[in-house]
């Protein structure tokens, strides 16, 4: 009988420094041709790349068996073990082929199953295994990958060749993958072997929205691809997301099944960043991330079963969607909130995880900045028009006041600014919005020269952070911050001539009362920047705030009209490949 492949395990590459993501072992040694162990010695695959989660495929798809195949160089014991409520049971063993077959795994009701390897002799090399079944495939499944790139040669580089090789060398992947790098600066130069199914298309500079729009109109009038995967080009990425994805889809119970891969930290490669994420569009910081901070090394976040998430949408560092769900283009907004907008609208929904779907990404706190706020403002403020039918102008207020505010009131005027400036722009229309050149745009945008992070001083590094005070000493200085002036009124004898330091990533409005300088500074990272109190733009910032809420409060009801009627017109293909001098 033909056995499919549903995912396959390895032991992790030599010099990698979280090996516990790919093998957990006692007395062993890792080099590049896998796992040595030792008579006695034993791995454990009951790791984020290596478990099988039953639950999970249980409950999305109809495959009924499982069997596990171990690659290995000499005589071991292979033990398939099932993980429920804390208890772990041997529920097949093999001393001879290195194969453990399960006819039905479902009426285990296991939470996840994984592989033990002891080694019955010396000089045993484990180097991974895989996971089959016999159960056919409901649907053909042939992705395409769509990347955008602008100047990332270092990582898409090897994006495509991994890609590339994934689909040459496994032979359930050949034929079932085809990659289109659409690139906004039109200088990439990969070398790709003869045949490969790649392709490469230049594109005028329309960020991610504009490119991932681009890679979708080329794969939807090709005709070829089933599923369309959106990735980014300053990923790193474990082949094997590809692997399981196509996998799932492949045997998923429903057609409208979407895919979203966890990010996982560049710097941290054991911290799950996140897992897909909620919107709460009444909220001042409407994103919601799910599985923040999650340590994969830990067994027990690995092997426990979790009921899948009702997530609002998924990132584009790598998501993935069948093309009969993809009638619409992305919205054009550059960057920041296209994805928050595709996935209310078409993905979210339908939009599972899974163990072992992930990709690398750099820290967001290190590229966040006050061009981000632009944009977030916004986009996030179009977003909440077109999807939500109960969103008001108080909430759109409220949280440009909110956030507005904490800016200003913590020294970060040139945040503050650039979240008016992405305020009026979204009040002048979707006619104005229509005519921007985003390009253009973008290179006004990001000429701010506050705020962004860089390498600090000795000095700078020596002052650490300044010891947090208890939690109603910070409300009340919050609070009183109105009254005070953001520090203006405060007496003498109560101002702090020191330098007050904060992580980068929060608005240290408690600390501004008292300190005429702050750092912010990356927990993690000798990175950041100092910001100045300054009462004459602290004031002006003020009045333009409330003088564009006060514009927001009496012409929202209009515009949310307005932009409503022209979105068909901003995602539609003859608009996007006007903006991409496509004919």
């Amino acid at each position: 009988m033909t056995s499919h492949l549903l995912a396959r395990f390895r032991v992790a590459p030599a010099g990698f420094s979280e090996s516990a993501l790919y093998v957990r072992h006692r007395d062993g040694m890792i080099d590049d041709e896998g796992l040595h162990l030792m008579k006695g010695g034993r791995a454990t695959f009951d790791t984020t790349f290596g478990v099988f989660s039953a639950g999970r495929w249980a409950r999305l798809t109809d495959i009924n068996d499982v069997l596990v195949r171990i690659h290995v160089t000499g005589r071991v014991r292979v033990e398939l073990v099932s993980y429920a409520d804390g208890v772990d049971t041997v529920v097949g063993v093999s001393e001879s082929d290195n194969t453990v077959r399960c006819d039905d795994f479902r009426a285990l009701s296991a939470e996840s199953m994984y592989v033990c390897v002891t080694a019955l002799e010396d000089r045993v090399v484990v180097k991974g295994g895989e996971w089959r079944t016999m159960t056919a495939p409901q649907r053909d499944v042939r992705l395409g990958v769509a990347i955008t790139t602008f100047n990332r040669q270092e990582y898409v580089l090897k994006t495509i060749e991994r890609l590339v090789d994934l689909e040459s060398s496994i032979p359930e992947m050949t034929g079932h993958l085809r990659v289109l790098v659409v690139d906004n600066a039109r200088n990439l130069q990969p070398e790709v072997p003869a045949g490969a199914p790649f392709r490469l298309v230049g594109n005028p500079n329309l960020g991610g929205a504009g490119g991932f729009a681009r890679g979708l109109i080329e794969f939807r009038e090709e005709g070829w691809s089933t599923h369309v995967v959106f990735m980014d080009d300053d990923i790193s990425l474990e082949p094997e997301a590809i692997v399981r994805t196509v996998a799932l889809l492949s045997h998923a119970n429903s057609p409208d099944l979407c895919v979203h891969g966890a990010m996982m930290s560049e710097e941290q490669p054991w911290m799950q960043f996140e897992a897909g994420s909620h919107y709460e569009f009444r909220a001042v910081y409407p994103l919601r991330a799910v599985g923040r901070g999650i340590d994969l090394r830990r067994r027990a976040d690995v092997v426990r079963d979790a009921l899948e998430e009702d997530l609002h949408y998924s990132a584009w560092w790598f998501t993935v969607f069948p093309m009969h769900i993809a009638k619409d283009n992305p919205l054009p907004v550059f960057v920041r909130g296209d994805d928050v907008a595709f996935g209310l609208m078409h993905t979210g929904e339908h939009t599972v995880t899974m163990q072992g779907i992930c990709v690398w990404h750099a820290d967001f706190a290190l590229k966040n900045n006050p061009s981000s706020l632009y944009y977030e403002v916004r986009n996030f403020a179009l977003i909440d028009t077109l999807v939500f039918d109960d969103h008001k102008a108080r909430h759109l207020a409220w949280r440009y006041l909110g956030f507005g505010f904490r800016n200003a009131y913590s020294h970060r005027y040139a945040s503050a600014e650039y979240m008016i400036r992405g305020m009026r722009d979204f009040l002048a229309g979707p006619e104005e919005w229509m005519r921007i050149d985003h390009a253009a745009k973008h290179d006004q945008v990001r000429q701010v020269t506050e705020e962004k992070a860089g390498p600090l001083t000795p000095e700078l590094l020596a002052l650490g952070f300044t010891p947090p005070r208890p939690k109603f000493i910070r409300l009340g200085g919050y609070l009183m911050a109105p009254f005070l002036g953001a520090g203006q009124f405060l007496p003498g004898p109560l101002r702090s001539g020191a330098v007050g330091v904060a992580q980068i990533d929060v608005r240290a409005v408690g600390l501004a009362i008292r300190h005429r300088s702050i750092l912010y500074r990356h927990p993690r990272f000798d990175e950041g920047f100092v910001c100045e109190r300054d009462y004459r733009r602290f004031a002006r910032i003020q009045r333009e705030v409330f003088a564009t809420t006060l514009q927001l409060l009496r012409t929202y009801r209009k515009l949310k009209k307005a932009y409503r009627g022209a979105y068909p017109e901003m995602v539609s293909t003859e608009s996007w490949k006007e903006r991409c001098g496509v004919s």
